[in-house]
């Protein structure tokens, strides 16, 4: 029992991390904001100690996500920037339809990015799975903390 709710939690971070990531994509980069799907592949090498198989595997899972959800992106930024254009008209009806389309715009991204982080978990090792989950338990207590990478934890 203890495992299965280990695997829903681990797969509900992952989701998380791929949702939040999918949003960036959507919403351009941002500093602070890491899309990049090269940056990830060398975190995770470096931290997981990927091997030379699991990183090519990897590497192709992650850009296979962001080629599929390239015109998704550039979609978003035209609906953005229909949206900023009716500052000065706004159209509710109008208005109401790129939000839509943007949301679901954002949720296929998602749904993509969730299934290839599924697809990345099964291509590590237990090790490295369980090495993973502390990896995203470390950053969830950061992120509540409020603490950034050149802050220090309070004393």
């Amino acid at each position: 029992m203890k495992t299965t709710l280990k695997s829903w939690l681990l797969g509900g971070a992952l989701v998380g991390a791929a949702a939040l990531s999918s949003v960036g994509w959507a919403q351009g980069h941002h500093p602070g904001m890491s899309p990049d799907p090269e940056r990830m592949l060398s975190h995770m090498s470096k931290e997981l100690d990927l091997s030379a198989e699991q990183q090519a595997q990897v590497e192709t899972l992650l850009g296979s996500v962001k080629e599929a959800t390239g015109a998704d992106r550039k979609r978003m930024g035209e609906l953005r920037g229909e949206l900023m254009a009716m500052r000065s008209d706004f159209d509710s009806g109008k208005a109401r339809q790129i939000a839509d389309e943007i949301g679901q715009l954002t949720g296929d991204m998602v749904y993509r990015a969730s299934e290839t982080w599924s697809q990345v978990y099964q291509v590590l090792n237990a090790e490295q799975r369980a090495e993973l989950e502390s990896m995203m338990e470390k950053r969830g207590e950061r992120r509540k903390g409020g603490l950034r990478r050149d802050s220090k934890p309070a004393e």
